[in-house]
């Protein structure tokens, strides 16, 4: 659509892999990076678009200052850790234990298996705004930020879900005629993620081409509360407020037949 702005990723990637012998596969990889750039959402001048929304639209809230749109990608962050692992357990027929067992104990205690990914994550930055009428009329898609008169950040043991960053660091603009606030893009960071998924397997043979496999699958099995991002429009009675969160434990079983 234009071609007048600039992205820059750095980072440093570090990878360790276990490749499968003994009946363990596993890979960690962790992630410390940034992007920057001067048009910081997706292609989307609505809050309904796709993706996570910041606050910062493809339409800066002022063309003829594209430097100060300059800040963190909605999709930056900073740090990234994620694992992955499949371990056959080692007992039963044809594992290091349990060679001589009977066929009733086999078909209970052999043939295990037990799997994970683990990721844990910072948070997306955030971008307080100003929308609609707050900002001289200029229309319900256009987006301004507020002025900004302190620090956001919160220190990480006063971050509730009621205040997760400091609401009187931002202030409506004034006075009146002034229409473009001078708060930065990105300059806050929402909660992060951290989420451990868990699959338990076992293999029932039927003959040599056919066998059944129960699972038991856990999605964030420590239950471990996901926060959305809170409230970012600085004219709401809800600024600052966490209204979302990702689902808690979910666990699933399944029977399969592979032939």
């Amino acid at each position: 659509m234009e071609n007048r702005v600039d992205s820059s990723y750095n980072s440093l990637q570090v990878r360790l892999e276990k490749r499968f012998s003994s009946g363990l596969s596993a890979l960690a990889s962790y992630t410390w990076g940034k992007t920057l750039t001067n048009g910081a959402d997706h292609l989307s001048t609505s809050p309904g678009g796709p993706g996570i929304d910041i606050g910062v639209f493809s339409v800066p809230q002022d063309p003829n200052n594209l430097r100060a749109e300059r800040g963190p990608a909605e999709f930056d962050i900073t740090d990234r850790l994620a694992v992955s692992y499949v371990y056959e357990l080692p007992w039963g027929r044809g594992r290091r234990w349990g060679q001589s067992w009977s066929q009733p104990v086999n078909l209970f205690l052999g043939n295990w298996q037990v799997s994970g990914i683990h990721v844990v994550q910072g948070g997306l930055p955030l971008t307080a705004i100003l929308g609609g009428n707050t900002v001289l009329n200029l229309g319900s898609d256009r987006v301004a930020r507020p002025n900004l008169v302190g620090d956001p950040q919160l220190p990480r043991s006063q971050r509730t879900v009621e205040r997760w960053f400091n609401i009187d660091a931002f202030t409506v603009l004034s006075p009146a005629p002034q229409a473009f606030g001078n708060a930065g893009v990105g300059i806050m960071r929402g909660p992060g993620l951290a989420d451990f998924d868990f699959s338990i397997a076992k293999k029932i043979n039927v003959d040599e081409s056919r066998y059944f496999q129960f699972r038991t699958e856990l999605f964030n099995a420590f239950n471990h509360p996901n926060f959305g991002p809170p409230d970012i429009r600085r004219e709401a009675t809800t600024f600052g407020r966490i209204l979302t969160a990702s689902n808690g434990r979910i666990i699933q079983f399944a029977l399969k037949l592979y032939f």
